[in-house]
């Protein structure tokens, strides 16, 4: 129960494969309607199909990763179920709220696993994070703060209204969930703002989050620009530096007189796609249809959210 399958072989499934072999998993079939057998041949995948229906159709293929654009999710996540197999699918998981909760409730029809790479999510560091806000380091948690931008505009994909493009969906769903993984608590108000490309997707963003409890988060995302990308945990007698909310090497401890004192390194990866595949196996083993790491709940609390910032924002997706 280890083979898995690529549907689609973009860039993202190139960063993503050359890790298969070295944690365990069997990089078995990927299907392509353009690159199959030349990706395939580059990752050693023992087989290729060149249409997606003929791939779902394989019995010996125990996990579907999906990494095609995020217009498409919807469809090729069906697909993937209508015919009996397992899905891990790219973030954002689907273009809205709608189309995730229609898959989710078929994939609970269905006994399937469905689970999003968000690989944030299933990263160590989440939990190193929280047991250093349970022990107390930083008092009372009072807000968060999130950045995290890359200079990608020029991209098609990011570009398209059609293809789900813009800020937000690409960039701004890690700094909805690195916030949402450390405050537990309903959302009271909401409040965003955008610079819209020509297109009529969001170029850079600014979102603010207020909880029932009294925290905040403030969140920027951009594929305009560079930026930090740190994310920082905010308390009454300290705080929690994390270098890069997208794949951070370092966590640190301030006390109240703004002193670092503890530094702590997150474990070694191969390329930090490992933990969501492993997530989602150990799912399969333990008869589960979700990960705990990221829920189906979870899933929906963010596809809900990411709705509710786009209509503010004034964003709708070709489709829709």
């Amino acid at each position: 129960m280890r083979n898995v399958a690529f549907l689609g072989a973009g860039a993202i499934a190139s960063k993503v494969a050359p890790m298969l072999k070295q944690a365990g998993f069997t990089p078995y079939a990927v299907g392509s309607l353009s690159n199959a057998k030349e990706f395939a041949s580059a990752y050693g995948f023992s087989k290729f199909y060149t249409n997606y229906e003929e791939l779902v159709k394989d019995e010996n293929i125990d996990l579907v990763y999906i990494n095609t654009p995020h217009s498409l999710h919807y469809s090729h996540i069906k697909l993937c179920l209508q015919n009996a197999k397992n899905v891990l699918c790219e973030k954002s998981f689907t273009l809205n709220y709608k189309e995730a909760k229609e898959l989710i409730e078929l994939a609970r029809a269905k006994n399937l696993l469905l689970a999003e790479g968000i690989w944030t999510r299933y990263m160590p560091y989440i939990s190193m994070v929280k047991e250093l806000i349970e022990q107390g380091f930083i008092g009372e948690l009072v807000s968060i703060e999130a950045n995290l931008a890359y200079n990608v505009k020029d991209i098609y994909r990011i570009q398209s209204l059609e293809l789900g493009g813009g800020a937000l969906l690409d960039v701004g769903v890690y700094t909805l969930n690195f916030a949402l993984s450390f405050i537990q608590d309903e959302i009271k108000n909401i409040m965003a703002t955008c610079k819209k490309m020509s297109s009529g997707v969001d170029e850079s963003n600014g979102v603010i989050l207020e909880f029932s409890k009294g925290t905040f988060a403030f969140l920027n995302s951009s594929v305009a620009m560079i930026n930090d990308r740190k994310g920082t945990i905010n308390g009454t007698k300290g705080y929690i530096s994390v270098d890069n909310i997208n794949n951070p090497t370092l966590i640190e401890l301030y006390n109240q007189d703004r002193k670092c004192i503890k530094s702590l390194a997150v474990p070694n990866q191969i390329n930090g796609f490992e933990y969501e595949f492993k997530a989602c196996f150990e799912a399969l083993e333990q008869g589960k249809i979700e990960c705990d790491a990221m829920k189906h709940d979870e899933i929906l609390k963010v596809m809900s959210l990411m709705d509710e910032l786009r209509k503010i924002m004034g964003i709708k997706f070709i489709g829709e």
